[in-house]
Protein backbone atom coordinates (compact mmCIF):
# COMPACT_ATOMS: atom_id res chain seq x y z
CA UNK A 1 0.00 0.00 0.00
CA UNK A 2 2.73 2.39 0.94
CA UNK A 3 4.09 1.72 -2.35
CA UNK A 4 1.01 2.40 -4.34
CA UNK A 5 1.05 5.49 -2.54
CA UNK A 6 4.03 6.99 -3.29
CA UNK A 7 3.74 5.79 -7.05
CA UNK A 8 0.62 7.29 -7.10
CA UNK A 9 2.41 11.00 -5.70
CA UNK A 10 5.40 10.29 -8.08
CA UNK A 11 2.82 10.27 -10.72
CA UNK A 12 0.95 13.20 -9.69
CA UNK A 13 4.19 15.27 -9.24
CA UNK A 14 5.26 14.80 -12.79
CA UNK A 15 2.05 15.72 -14.07
CA UNK A 16 1.88 18.80 -11.92
CA UNK A 17 3.94 21.12 -14.77
CA UNK A 18 1.94 20.46 -17.38
CA UNK A 19 -0.97 21.81 -15.23
CA UNK A 20 1.13 24.77 -13.97
CA UNK A 21 2.07 25.59 -17.50
CA UNK A 22 -1.70 25.50 -18.70
CA UNK A 23 -2.66 28.01 -15.78
CA UNK A 24 0.52 30.02 -16.53
CA UNK A 25 -0.94 30.96 -20.10
CA UNK A 26 -4.56 32.30 -19.43
CA UNK A 27 -5.21 32.19 -23.11
CA UNK A 28 -5.22 28.44 -23.03
CA UNK A 29 -8.84 28.63 -21.35
CA UNK A 30 -10.23 30.25 -24.05
CA UNK A 31 -10.25 27.45 -26.06
CA UNK A 32 -8.84 26.35 -29.63
CA UNK A 33 -7.37 28.65 -31.94
CA UNK A 34 -6.59 30.99 -28.59
CA UNK A 35 -2.57 31.66 -28.54
CA UNK A 36 -1.02 34.39 -26.53
CA UNK A 37 1.93 35.01 -29.21
CA UNK A 38 1.33 35.22 -32.91
CA UNK A 39 4.31 34.91 -35.60
CA UNK A 40 3.26 37.57 -38.02
CA UNK A 41 2.69 41.57 -37.41
CA UNK A 42 -0.72 42.81 -38.17
CA UNK A 43 -2.61 45.89 -37.74
CA UNK A 44 -5.81 46.55 -35.13
CA UNK A 45 -9.13 47.50 -36.88
CA UNK A 46 -12.36 47.80 -35.18
CA UNK A 47 -15.57 46.15 -36.34
CA UNK A 48 -19.24 46.64 -35.33
CA UNK A 49 -20.32 43.29 -34.89
CA UNK A 50 -24.40 44.13 -35.95
CA UNK A 51 -22.27 44.73 -39.54
CA UNK A 52 -20.12 42.41 -40.03
CA UNK A 53 -22.55 40.25 -42.69
CA UNK A 54 -21.88 43.49 -44.96
CA UNK A 55 -19.07 42.26 -47.64
CA UNK A 56 -18.11 46.20 -47.85
CA UNK A 57 -17.73 47.08 -44.71
CA UNK A 58 -14.02 47.05 -43.39
CA UNK A 59 -14.11 48.37 -40.36
CA UNK A 60 -12.05 51.22 -38.77
CA UNK A 61 -8.15 50.97 -38.71
CA UNK A 62 -6.87 51.99 -34.90
CA UNK A 63 -3.45 54.11 -34.70
CA UNK A 64 -1.67 54.50 -31.54
CA UNK A 65 -1.53 58.31 -30.56
CA UNK A 66 -0.42 60.28 -28.24
CA UNK A 67 -3.26 60.78 -25.48
CA UNK A 68 -2.83 62.86 -22.99
CA UNK A 69 -0.72 64.80 -20.72
CA UNK A 70 1.10 62.05 -18.77
CA UNK A 71 2.58 60.79 -21.79
CA UNK A 72 0.30 57.60 -22.01
CA UNK A 73 -0.96 56.97 -25.44
CA UNK A 74 -4.49 55.72 -26.75
CA UNK A 75 -5.84 53.52 -29.65
CA UNK A 76 -7.52 56.20 -31.47
CA UNK A 77 -10.18 55.20 -34.42
CA UNK A 78 -8.76 56.89 -37.57
CA UNK A 79 -9.98 57.01 -41.17
CA UNK A 80 -7.24 57.07 -43.60
CA UNK A 81 -4.29 55.08 -44.18
CA UNK A 82 -1.76 56.50 -42.28
CA UNK A 83 -1.05 54.82 -38.60
CA UNK A 84 1.18 57.36 -37.39
CA UNK A 85 4.53 56.68 -35.47
CA UNK A 86 3.65 53.20 -35.28
CA UNK A 87 3.12 50.98 -38.17
CA UNK A 88 1.87 47.53 -36.56
CA UNK A 89 2.28 45.48 -34.06
CA UNK A 90 3.28 41.78 -32.96
CA UNK A 91 1.97 39.53 -29.85
CA UNK A 92 4.39 38.09 -28.10
CA UNK A 93 3.61 36.37 -25.04
CA UNK A 94 0.38 38.03 -24.00
CA UNK A 95 2.01 41.76 -24.11
CA UNK A 96 0.72 44.10 -27.10
CA UNK A 97 3.84 45.66 -28.92
CA UNK A 98 3.55 48.35 -31.31
CA UNK A 99 5.99 48.49 -33.78
CA UNK A 100 7.63 51.80 -34.53
CA UNK A 101 7.53 52.70 -38.47
CA UNK A 102 11.18 53.78 -38.75
CA UNK A 103 13.43 51.46 -36.62
CA UNK A 104 15.98 54.54 -35.56
CA UNK A 105 13.07 56.43 -34.63
CA UNK A 106 13.94 55.78 -30.88
CA UNK A 107 10.56 55.00 -29.39
CA UNK A 108 9.43 52.17 -27.53
CA UNK A 109 5.72 51.43 -26.72
CA UNK A 110 4.26 48.76 -24.33
CA UNK A 111 1.25 47.80 -23.33
CA UNK A 112 -0.34 48.44 -19.66
CA UNK A 113 -2.50 46.81 -17.29
CA UNK A 114 -6.28 47.40 -18.77
CA UNK A 115 -9.23 47.70 -16.28
CA UNK A 116 -12.58 48.02 -17.18
CA UNK A 117 -13.90 51.23 -17.46
CA UNK A 118 -10.64 52.55 -18.39
CA UNK A 119 -9.03 53.76 -22.48
CA UNK A 120 -6.95 51.16 -23.47
CA UNK A 121 -3.74 53.06 -23.20
CA UNK A 122 0.25 52.19 -23.78
CA UNK A 123 3.45 53.81 -22.17
CA UNK A 124 5.56 54.98 -24.75
CA UNK A 125 8.92 56.35 -24.05
CA UNK A 126 11.69 57.98 -26.31
CA UNK A 127 14.93 55.46 -26.34
CA UNK A 128 13.84 54.15 -22.84
CA UNK A 129 12.89 50.86 -22.14
CA UNK A 130 9.81 48.69 -22.34
CA UNK A 131 6.86 48.67 -19.76
CA UNK A 132 7.72 46.06 -16.43
CA UNK A 133 4.24 45.18 -16.30
CA UNK A 134 4.00 44.59 -20.01
CA UNK A 135 1.94 41.20 -21.17
CA UNK A 136 0.55 41.08 -17.50
CA UNK A 137 -2.81 41.65 -18.43
CA UNK A 138 -2.51 39.56 -20.60
CA UNK A 139 -3.73 40.21 -24.24
CA UNK A 140 -4.75 36.94 -26.64
CA UNK A 141 -5.56 36.15 -30.23
CA UNK A 142 -8.72 34.16 -30.88
CA UNK A 143 -8.80 33.14 -34.38
CA UNK A 144 -11.66 31.00 -36.03
CA UNK A 145 -11.99 28.53 -38.44
CA UNK A 146 -12.25 31.43 -41.04
CA UNK A 147 -8.51 32.64 -40.33
CA UNK A 148 -9.52 35.63 -38.57
CA UNK A 149 -7.69 36.63 -35.26
CA UNK A 150 -10.11 38.73 -32.72
CA UNK A 151 -8.48 40.66 -29.92
CA UNK A 152 -9.24 39.84 -26.21
CA UNK A 153 -8.26 41.31 -22.47
CA UNK A 154 -8.29 39.82 -19.52
CA UNK A 155 -10.26 36.67 -21.08
CA UNK A 156 -13.12 38.99 -22.72
CA UNK A 157 -13.09 40.03 -26.47
CA UNK A 158 -16.58 41.06 -26.51
CA UNK A 159 -16.05 44.49 -24.13
CA UNK A 160 -14.46 46.58 -26.27
CA UNK A 161 -15.74 50.07 -27.38
CA UNK A 162 -15.38 53.21 -29.34
CA UNK A 163 -16.26 56.15 -27.01
CA UNK A 164 -15.55 59.83 -28.12
CA UNK A 165 -13.71 61.78 -25.72
CA UNK A 166 -14.39 65.61 -25.08
CA UNK A 167 -11.57 66.59 -27.53
CA UNK A 168 -13.64 64.25 -30.00
CA UNK A 169 -11.35 61.77 -30.50
CA UNK A 170 -12.96 58.28 -31.36
CA UNK A 171 -10.82 56.00 -28.88
CA UNK A 172 -10.83 52.57 -27.60
CA UNK A 173 -12.35 51.30 -24.12
CA UNK A 174 -12.72 48.29 -22.20
CA UNK A 175 -16.13 47.72 -20.47
CA UNK A 176 -17.18 51.25 -21.08
CA UNK A 177 -18.67 52.36 -17.95
CA UNK A 178 -20.07 56.12 -16.48
CA UNK A 179 -17.01 56.21 -13.40
CA UNK A 180 -14.73 57.20 -16.01
CA UNK A 181 -13.38 60.41 -14.33
CA UNK A 182 -14.68 62.19 -17.68
CA UNK A 183 -12.29 60.45 -19.97
CA UNK A 184 -15.03 59.85 -22.74
CA UNK A 185 -19.00 60.19 -22.93
CA UNK A 186 -20.45 57.11 -22.11
CA UNK A 187 -23.35 57.37 -24.41
CA UNK A 188 -21.04 57.47 -27.87
CA UNK A 189 -19.64 54.44 -26.89
CA UNK A 190 -20.24 51.85 -29.74
CA UNK A 191 -19.59 48.31 -28.92
CA UNK A 192 -16.93 47.01 -30.93
CA UNK A 193 -15.06 44.28 -31.87
CA UNK A 194 -10.84 44.21 -32.65
CA UNK A 195 -9.94 42.21 -35.23
CA UNK A 196 -6.33 41.45 -35.95
CA UNK A 197 -5.13 42.01 -39.57
CA UNK A 198 -2.14 40.57 -41.40
CA UNK A 199 0.30 43.48 -42.50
Amino acid sequence: MFAFTLLAFASGAFAMPAALSTRQDPCNALGVGSTSSLAYNFKLTVIDPSVTYDPTYTGAPLALVSGDSDGLWWLKEIHQTASGVFSGWTLEGGALIPEPRSPNGGLVGSDMSVAEGSIVEFAVTNNGSANAGAGQTPYCAVTDAGGNATLTVNGDGNSFSVCQTPSLDWILVYSASSDNSGAYTLGSCTKQQVYLIRA
